[in-house]
């Protein structure tokens, strides 16, 4: 029911998403439409007409008459008149090739500071400025007009303004028709605007208005699409003057990434102008998407400005998302119901199923630790299960003949279990039990297997805690490696460390046996590393892993030279010199094998690093008389073996290089002699 219902439920909800999105795309375009089409209207349309207005004045006979007093007065008044007729207008004026300049303004943009020092009246009024000719500072006269007709007193003051030098003036001069200036900071006002320049037809001046960018940001701020959308306007030189007022912190819903989001719409304006197209693209901001709209609007007056805005995604899908919503729980609702009816009727068949699976997730793991079987009235449930447990009896029994790493090495890489090898670095332990051909004499057979297998379990024990494979058991013996089947930087400290943990269990397996009145085992064992090919060997339908080289001869080479010397371990120098900071080594001899030509050096572990200033002294003392046994001075070594052995009681090795020492005083030292001993026994 659920496959059935969910995969419908879904679609229709996506189908239903993506119609709303659509939508809501479309009505987002509409709304920026209309949105460009207002600027637009109010940069084309509006300047088109005070431009039109402006440029019959220019050419008319008051703005191009001199030294007529009443046409001074006619232009002021037609000035006053033009900017009542039109509230975009924030001020008209005329500036002339003499340096005079004719202003009527709106006060109400200017700061406090400047009110006070103009004694502007309160409420709506419009001021007039006059400024003579002549060179700097020039007289300037201003009075205000007041709505109702009257006029205030007139104000004399000195001005450094020189209309000549302003942006209008000389742009319209240059271009010698109408003009509309980059946005920029007006001389009179603290406001950002843009000006049009219009020459008079006589050419000694310019016409000019001010249109102040607040009346326009209050109308980009009337057409926000939604309260925290931004909407700004640039020009062709990608600066952005006009914006839409930000949202009240105050309110609820207002996104604190205002100015975020400010910056965007910025540098996409930039980008707009460089590459001349439309952008529409979902940008993050504070946590939240935005639709970011640019488009260029067409040239006007030789200026072309560009239009950004940025929505929040949130709010421009807040109606879809409650339709989705509510159709949601709608199918929520009809997938649990259907889910329910499903679930109450499969409940006791997925219990088991699930039981059966963890069963099975832990076999794969190797662990057989579960051995409750699932139980359940279904068949073939119960037949699931009997299997289950028929095949973790066989894994668990299987598991004790294979190590567990080379099986879960063998899983991860079915490949691996082909016949033949890899060639690598690896660390190889042979044991054996002293006198063990003795034993099995005078032992049953039955206790001597139990014993044994106690013994293996001990040993193995702490080989496998070592991270070491166990390669064979060989009668009393076993062979162990490491560094195979996985890899193990650190083979030759763990063997070591296994070798150590291995002679301690044995030799607590066998006083708890000697308590009894039993006869304990004491393991030789036998350490050297070297390369070797590790993997599988044998036929294609029987296979063994295992390892092929010179280092397991070696090995147990060296088990067997724990005869000579008395010692319960021996390593080569291969094992005891990387390891030299983590164990404590005694030297104990330099050999050359039975049926080798080789000379290798023999070592004995006497315990961790922590040990090492126990064995100080006397390894002092060794060392020095192996010195003098290597140099030929016999009788120097003998009394040096002799104190060694004072310093640590009872040391089989001593009793070697005593009876060495004794035999070459008295019958001459070997011809050749280097310290290197020949063993003529294995």
């Amino acid at each position: 029911m659920a496959l059935v219902v969910v995969p419908l439920t879904s679609v229709l909800l996506w189908l239903g998403w993506r119609s709303v999105d659509l939508l809501e795309q479309r009505s987002a375009d509409q709304k920026v439409s209309r949105l460009e089409s207002a600027v637009e209207d109010f940069l084309t349309a509006g300047l088109h007409v005070v431009v039109s207005v402006g440029q019959t004045l220019a050419f008319g006979p008051s703005f191009n008459a001199t030294e007529n007093p009443v046409t001074d007065e006619d232009r002021r008044h037609q000035l006053v008149a033009m900017l009542r007729r039109h509230p975009a207008v924030q001020s008209a004026f005329v500036g002339y090739t003499d340096g005079s300049f004719i202003y009527a303004g709106r006060p109400e943009t200017f700061s406090i500071e400047q009110r006070l020092e103009l004694d502007a009246p309160d409420g709506e009024s419009i001021i007039v400025r006059v400024i003579e000719a002549g060179a700097p500072p020039r007289t300037e006269t201003y009075w205000f007009h007041l709505p109702d007709g009257t006029q205030g007193p007139a104000r004399t003051t000195t001005t450094s303004f020189d209309a000549r030098i302003r942006p209008w003036y000389v742009e319209a001069m240059k271009a010698k028709q109408a003009i509309l200036t980059e946005p920029y900071r007006f001389a009179q006002t603290p406001d950002a605007g843009i000006s049009a320049g219009i020459p008079l037809r006589s050419g000694l001046g310019v016409m000019g208005f001010d249109f102040t960018l607040r009346t326009l940001s209050q109308l980009l701020t009337a057409y926000k699409i939604t309260a925290n959308s931004v909407i700004v306007v640039g020009h062709a030189g990608g600066a952005v003057e006009i914006e839409s007022e930000p949202c009240a912190p105050t309110l609820p819903g207002c996104l604190p990434s205002d100015e975020l989001v400010r910056q965007i719409l910025r540098k996409s304006v930039v980008e707009a102008v460089a590459t001349d197209a439309k952008i529409d693209r979902q940008v993050e901001a504070g946590g939240h998407v935005y639709r970011v709209i640019v488009h260029r609007m067409p040239p006007l007056l030789g200026q072309r400005f560009v239009i950004a805005a940025a929505v929040p995604v949130r709010e421009l899908t807040a109606e879809s998302q409650v339709l989705l919503q509510r159709a949601a729980i709608a199918a929520a609702l009809a997938v649990a119901l259907a889910v329910l009816g499903a679930l109450a009727a499969s409940l006791i068949l997925s219990r088991s199923i699930a039981r059966i699976a963890l069963k099975t997730e832990r076999i794969r793991q190797l662990d057989f630790s579960d051995r409750q079987p699932v139980q359940s009235r279904i068949t073939e449930i119960a037949r699931l299960s009997d299997a289950v447990e028929n095949m973790r009896s066989g894994l668990e029994i299987f598991g004790r003949y294979v190590s567990k790493t080379l099986v879960q090495q063998i899983m991860r890489s079915p490949a691996s279990s082909g016949v033949g090898g890899t060639r690598r670095e690896v660390t190889v332990m042979f044991t054996d039990i002293e006198g063990f051909s003795l034993l099995t004499e005078t032992m049953e057979p039955e206790l001597l297997t139990s014993r044994l297998s106690r013994y293996f379990e001990a040993l193995g024990s702490a080989i496998s805690a070592n991270r070491g494979t166990i390669d064979k058991y060989i009668g009393d013996s076993i062979m162990a490696f490491w560094n195979a089947p996985e890899t193990d930087p650190d083979h030759i400290a763990n063997a070591c460390r296994g070798a150590l943990q291995a002679a301690a269990a044995g030799h607590a397996l066998s006083e708890k046996w000697r308590e009894r009145g039993r006869p304990g085992f004491r393991t030789r064992f036998g350490l050297h590393t070297g390369p070797a090919v590790v993997g599988n060997v044998g036929a294609h339908e029987r296979i063994n892993y295992t390892l092929v080289g010179q280092v397991a001869n070696q090995a147990s080479r060296l088990e067997g030279m724990n005869k000579v010397y008395g010692t319960e371990i021996l390593a080569s120098g291969e094992v005891a010199g990387p390891t030299s900071g983590l164990f404590v080594w005694r030297h104990i001899d330099r050999v050359v094998a039975v049926g080798t030509t080789e000379a290798h050096d023999v070592y004995e572990p006497m315990g961790e690093n922590a040990s090492r200033t126990e064995h100080a002294a006397f390894l002092a003392a060794w060392e020095k008389a192996r010195e003098a046994y290597v140099a030929g001075r016999f009788e120097e070594a003998l009394d040096g073996f002799r104190a060694a052995s004072a310093m640590r009681g009872e040391d089989a090795p001593r009793h070697v290089y005593i009876g060495r020492c004794e035999t070459f005083l008295r019958e001459g030292v070997p011809a050749g002699w280097d310290g290197t001993w020949h063993m003529d026994r294995k």
